[in-house]
């Protein structure tokens, strides 16, 4: 199976170029307000017409907003995907017909996999356990987790980079592979050399 890609936390346009410009599957952006990987609703309607051209599904990451709220920038801004990121209820968000990324945070054990996870109709991401849930803190959580888990039906991020993507893969092959932080040069600014070399590694593996 070939494990997926998706870069994400995006919010300049010249590293959207960049981004779709290389073997990746998705491009994630954030539209919590207040954060410094937030995304203005400008560039992100350019990224995703750049993403629809080079056949990349555009990603929207939410963190506990509201329906009514995500109705608004849907309206605007044409995404594929809708990621939460918090404690939503997934049915609620049934309504937009978009396809639905949740995120699972990751705990000491593999308790939170116990619950039934619809597969037919939910991608999953596990993402190290933060205090605010807003990802992109640049840890990993205990990949012997992930014995416990059909991990080839999950997205996997937390702590992912360039050094460390291989120790991944050589153990598990997800679903797909999640990366904010880990090609970035300072917070909310993508280091194209890093993104090359993260995408690089996956695809010649």
């Amino acid at each position: 199976m070939k494990t997926s890609i998706k870069l994400c936390g995006f919010k300049n346009i010249d590293d959207i170029i960049f981004a779709t410009s290389l073997d990746i599957n998705y491009l994630g952006m954030i539209f919590v307000e207040n954060l410094p990987r937030s995304i203005d609703i400008d560039t992100a309607i350019q990224a995703t017409t750049i993403c629809k051209e080079k056949n990349i599904k555009s990603v929207g990451v939410f963190l506990n907003q509201n329906t009514d709220t995500v109705d608004k920038i849907l309206s605007k801004v044409d995404l594929d995907v809708l990621q939460l990121h918090g404690t939503e209820d997934i049915t609620d968000y049934r309504i937009f017909k978009k396809d639905i990324i949740k995120t699972l945070h990751v705990t000491k054990d593999s308790a939170f996999m116990s619950e039934n996870l619809d597969f037919e109709n939910t991608d999953f991401l596990l993402d190290a356990s933060s205090e605010n849930l807003q990802g992109g803190s640049g840890k990993c959580f205990d990949w012997n987790i992930l014995n416990d888990v059909p991990v080839d039906k999950l997205f996997i991020a937390g702590g992912l980079k360039p050094d460390n993507i291989l120790d991944l893969l050589s153990k598990y092959t997800p679903k797909c592979v999640d990366v904010s932080s880990g090609i970035e040069n300072k917070i909310g600014h993508k280091d194209h050399n890093l993104m090359s070399d993260f995408v690089d590694k996956i695809r010649a593996y």
